[in-house]
């Protein structure tokens, strides 16, 4: 970046920060808040079980807004994973204190933990049950090596670079491609925070994304770049992020090549010429939004077909994968009968779950559809045999080929299939059979999500 663009970039930074930094006041009030729970959970955990903050609080990244609390329970390892998760659960139901309107969750990851919500500020408390261990060669939850994320950052992190890490998280998240649900498929809070490291700043890394070259591999703990082939096959990934105190560990697992890729733009979008719309993304009104995807339809002259189906009252990490599993078998359906899907979204809202297609407007009435060689009898005689109706049969160099009527005209006709159980009548906890199919028409309430879906896939 020029010295001309790196100045004002200088002044949007500060400008953002003012926005997405907690303020004193809020950063007091949430540690207030994990000192009390940390002093009730004193009173009645072991003296042997450690207590320690973790995460995005514990480290100083933490965006305004964010009083999400991690607290991790450290046992003895001798004790049984069993009875850790037993007792992890019972600490946290025992300090709940419902008079001041506090509540208890159950939530599930590799094992149970406890959620608290605190009736300040609306603030979350995770209770984790995890293992002390030495070193991670001792690791025997994935959550054993998180304490050692914490002191690695505290130790490398200078109090500017944790000030990079809130503008690369604010950017990412406005963009849709921060976290690491199965849903996103983005960059992790760790994974911003070693990049920041690695890179020495924002801006450094802005301009080492804006060059990325896959594949790649980062080894934050050694401030290097390696090419090594078998790296990429140990990972089964062309983005490779070595965790510094874990090197059997992939950091960036969890990033979609397409959200990388995202990033990238951005990155180079920015070099280019700073802006600070990068930062907060397209954003719109609740009055203008229905407005600006219909227009934006309109305008496109695509046909928009949305199929709307009840889903369970699951995690979505549990729903959302089947859905979006759902809605590409949709779409390979389609393609097999010569229709092209430009974009296919999938999202949930509270039981419904939602299947966006736009398509090219027009019917496909004939198709040619080519087989196999003439000269591979067992192929050749029953393609023939299934297309023995078809207007017409001829051979393209030495494969036989048959002008046919489609089974399809519309990719109305094929989603009215669909919509009957005809095509998957169930995946999972998803069954498509007896959806409502809107062809055309995208209700009001539903424009939110998919101006959205839009903005994430094109600029509009």
């Amino acid at each position: 970046m020029d010295r001309k663009n790196s100045l004002l970039a200088q002044k949007i930074y500060e400008r953002v920060l003012r926005e997405i930094k907690p303020s004193k006041l809020e950063i007091e009030t949430t540690i207030s808040s994990s000192n009390k729970v940390m002093a009730r959970l004193r009173k009645i955990v072991p003296k042997n079980v450690e207590l320690m903050v973790v995460g995005s609080i514990a480290r100083s990244t933490n965006l305004k807004g964010d009083h999400d609390i991690d607290i991790f329970m450290l046992f003895d390892k001798r004790v049984p994973k069993g009875k850790m998760e037993e007792l992890g659960v019972e600490y946290g139901r025992k300090i709940v204190n419902a008079k001041k309107g506090e509540k208890y969750e159950l939530k599930y990851a590799q094992h149970p933990y406890s959620r608290l919500h605190l009736n300040e500020l609306n603030i979350k408390i995770d209770l984790v049950p995890a293992y002390k261990i030495d070193n991670v060669e001792e690791l025997a939850t994935a959550v054993d090596r998180t304490p050692f994320h914490t002191k690695f950052l505290n130790e490398h992190l200078s109090d500017r670079q944790r000030d990079d890490v809130r503008l690369l998280k604010y950017m990412l998240k406005n963009h849709s491609i921060y976290g690491a649900e199965v849903k996103i498929k983005g960059f992790s809070g760790y994974l911003c925070e070693l990049l920041v490291y690695y890179f020495g700043s924002f801006e450094k890394l802005l301009e080492g994304a804006a060059n990325f070259k896959m594949p790649l591999c980062i080894v934050p703990g050694e401030k290097e770049a390696k090419v090594d082939k078998g790296i990429f096959k140990k990972f089964n990934s062309e983005f490779v992020v070595i965790d510094p105190v874990d090197k059997n560990r992939n950091v960036a697992a969890g990033v979609s090549i397409e959200s990388l890729s995202r990033f990238v733009f951005i990155a180079r979008q920015f070099l280019e010429k700073p802006d600070v719309k990068l930062f907060f993304g397209e954003g719109f009104s609740s009055s203008q939004v229905h407005k600006k995807v219909t227009e934006f339809v309109k305008k496109s002259n695509l046909d928009s077909y949305l199929l709307i189906t009840g889903v369970p009252n699951k995690s979505e990490d549990i729903v959302w994968p089947q859905l979006k599993k759902t809605s590409e078998i949709i779409a390979a359906h389609a393609k097999r009968f010569g229709f092209e899907i430009y974009l296919n979204a999938v999202w949930i809202d509270k039981l419904e779950g939602m299947i966006l297609f736009l398509v090219p407007k027009g019917k496909i009435e004939t198709r040619m559809f080519v087989g196999p060689s003439i000269f591979q009898k067992n192929a050749a005689v029953p393609f023939a045999k299934a297309h023995k109706n078809a207007i017409g049969l001829f051979l393209e160099q030495d494969r036989i080929a048959a002008l046919d009527f489609n089974r399809y005209v519309t990719v109305e006709e094929l989603l009215k299939d669909v919509v009957k159980g005809r095509v998957i009548e169930k995946r999972k906890d998803i069954r498509i059979r007896g959806s409502k199919l809107l062809v055309n028409s995208i209700p009001k309430e539903y424009s939110g999500q998919i101006f959205v879906e839009l903005r994430n896939k094109l600029k509009i």
